[in-house]
């Protein structure tokens, strides 16, 4: 039982890292596609430039770590319980 409770738990360490990745991903998709030409017509200050990325980049780095963190949770726990 031990074993197969091994493996779901390194299979759900392997979707949080997966998550993470496309979150990751994602938002560097999208900040090339999107968010920097539209700075182009509006011709925002530095500060705000700053302020938008930080407002998209803040919480993809705060779901990205947190995905991280989970993954290794689960992988010292399979460590522990076998």
């Amino acid at each position: 039982m031990a074993i197969i409770g091994a493996l779901i738990i390194l299979g759900a360490a392997l979707a949080f890292l997966a998550v993470g990745a496309l979150v990751l991903f994602g938002a560097a998709n999208a900040t090339q596609q999107q968010v920097l030409p539209g700075f182009r017509p509006d011709r925002p200050s530095a500060a705000e430039r700053a302020l938008a990325l930080l407002g998209v980049w803040g919480p993809i780095l705060l779901i990205a770590t947190l995905c991280l963190f989970a993954a290794i949770k689960m992988l010292q726990m399979v460590v522990a319980a076998l």
